[in-house]
């Protein structure tokens, strides 16, 4: 049993089913929707400040990754103050060492040291990503990692005090 009122509702409901089913059919009367664009992919960088919220010495562990070339290598690690000026130096030396990134490394040891031959300048995700799986994957070591992957293990990271930039 329906009332007045019920069967206007009923009418309203069909008359929206009826016009719901025939719109879209030409394509004239609905737009699709434009997809939203994607992200930037973040830029990473080594933060001395997250490093030592984490109970790091900046300097010890920039200074750990010198190579045989680099002026400072003739002091002691607790002589050094500046963590910047050892990754600009490592900067200009590291191509002096065949060895200073193997692809036999730990995957977040060469992210760190290819942001310290790059002067620890803010990298994106893409990048980083291009040279971990292009450049230092081998046959006998492949690196199979996604980018949203790479992002998790960084963003996760507690040792290398990897940072997004902005944050």
């Amino acid at each position: 049993m329906t009332t007045p009122e019920t069967e206007d509702f009923l009418e309203t409901g069909e008359d929206i089913q009826d016009e719901g089913a025939g719109a879209g059919a030409g394509g004239e009367d609905q737009q699709e929707p434009e997809p939203e664009p994607e992200p930037e992919p973040p830029n990473y960088y080594v933060s001395f400040q997250r490093l030592e919220e984490l109970g790091r010495s900046p300097v010890a562990v920039v200074a750990a990754r010198r190579v045989e070339s680099c002026p400072s290598m003739s002091k002691q690690v607790h002589e050094l103050t500046d963590p910047r000026a050892l990754i600009t130096e490592i900067a200009r030396h590291y191509k002096d060492d065949q060895d200073f990134i193997k692809s036999d490394m730990p995957l977040m040891e060469i992210v760190f040291r290819i942001l310290l031959s790059r002067r620890n300048e803010p990298t994106s995700l893409t990048d980083l990503h291009y040279e971990l799986t292009e450049r230092w994957a081998t046959p006998v070591r492949p690196i199979n990692v996604t980018e949203e992957g790479l992002q998790r293990v960084l963003d996760g990271d507690t040792y290398y005090g990897f940072a997004r930039e902005g944050e």
